[in-house]
Formats: C-alpha cells, sequence, structure tokens
C-alpha cells in the first residue's frame, strides 16, 4: 500500500528465551541488550521467574518464615520471593507481614557496607561523617521573614 512505511518488528520477549538468557548466567540488563529491547520491556517479575525457571535460584516455601529469611538474610527483592514462592508480590507482603512492615524494610543495591568494593567504610561511619558536616554548615534561610530575621542582626 502507498503510505505505509516499512517498520522494523518489535522483538518478543518470551518466557522461554529469558530461560534461556538467565541459564547463561548474565543479568538483567545484559538480557534486555541480548533481545534489542529495553530493560523496562522486561519486567522485573518475568526476569525474577526466568531465574527460578533456571535455576539459579531455588523455590522456597510460602510462609513467613521462609519469605523473612529470603528478605532479611538472602536480601532478595519482593519480585525474586514472589516468583520463588509462587505466589503474587502483594501475597509475600503479606507473609513478611504486611505493607507497614514491607514498607520499612530495605534490601541494598550495589555494594554492601563493609565490603571490599567499599573501601572497607561501614554505613555508620559515613552516615557519622555526613551528620557531622551537616552540623557544621550553617543552615539556609528558606522563606522571606527568616531572610529578613537574618538582615536584622546584621550591623552593616
Amino acid at each position: 500500500m502507498p503510505g505505509r512505511r516499512n517498520t522494523p518488528a518489535t522483538p518478543v520477549v518470551t518466557p522461554d528465551k529469558l530461560v534461556k538468557l538467565a541459564k547463561t548466567g548474565i543479568g538483567h540488563s545484559e538480557a534486555a541488550a541480548e533481545l534489542g529491547v529495553a530493560v523496562s520491556q522486561i519486567s522485573s517479575l518475568a526476569w525474577s521467574n526466568a531465574l527460578v525457571s533456571a535455576g539459579r535460584f531455588s523455590p522456597i516455601p510460602a510462609t513467613a518464615a521462609a519469605v523473612k529469611k529470603a528478605r532479611d538474610v538472602e536480601e532478595n527483592r519482593w519480585e525474586l520471593i514472589a516468583a520463588r514462592t509462587g505466589e503474587s508480590v502483594g501475597r509475600v507482603k503479606e507473609l513478611y507481614g504486611g505493607d507497614e512492615a514491607a514498607a520499612s524494610s530495605t534490601v541494598a543495591r550495589g555494594r554492601k557496607a563493609g565490603s571490599e568494593n567499599s573501601g572497607g567504610k561501614s554505613a555508620t561511619a559515613s552516615t557519622k561523617r555526613g551528620k557531622a558536616a551537616a552540623a557544621a554548615s550553617p543552615r539556609r534561610a528558606r522563606t522571606r521573614a527568616e531572610r529578613a530575621a537574618a538582615r536584622g542582626n546584621n550591623p552593616s
């Protein structure tokens, strides 16, 4: 037809392709590059399911104790825990202790505090240094009234 452009076909991401790539030992970003798609086009849950299917992570029972261990000890993300249990992310968070407990739970990404890659500095040392630096610098006036009050003490 005249006027129609030939657009390249969008690569299709299937669970089978994801499992095949997961078996090679690559990560989420590398898998997306290999498939020719953006990382955002492969959901974290789909990638996590592929990791479990490929045998890189073992299934765990859908119990509160197993979910807490996977989150707190193994530092798994919610999507990976859901894939390992066969439950939804919402159900996994319920097993963990509800939305409030899940919201207060964090999983470190990247380098862990105290590891060789982080230069051996602990998180508490960097936090203390940050608080000391913040306390040493003067607070900047944010409102017009605060700025006027600060100028009122200026003898010049």
